[in-house]
């Protein structure tokens, strides 16, 4: 199991998750949690030094983030489109 804290960053501030992530499956799966919630990190996709994956939020309103990314052993990094309204960056590191 891998386990990441990662930081969000949308127009409206800075928050922050943890993603649960067992690439050992096939396919990976995995859980997305923060401070209103948790849920599947849904279509997860792992490269060698990609990640892929969407999840679904219901506060402050219901839409569905996607994030597309680049990682390496300790660190990752990309972006995240919040429904139809904006996009921003996320950044994390393994615990």
């Amino acid at each position: 199991m891998q386990v990441w804290k990662i930081a969000i960053t949308s127009p409206t501030g800075t928050f922050d998750a943890t993603l649960n992530i067992d690439a050992a499956q096939s396919p990976p799966v995995g859980e997305m949690r923060a401070k209103n919630g948790a849920g599947p990190m849904l279509n997860l996709t792992l490269g060698s030094d990609s990640i892929e994956w969407a999840t679904k939020i219901e506060r402050p309103m219901p839409m569905k983030l996607v994030f597309k990314g680049r990682h390496e052993e300790q660190t990752m990094s990309g972006t995240v489109k919040f429904g139809i309204f904006a996009s921003g960056t996320f950044t994390g590191m393994r615990a």
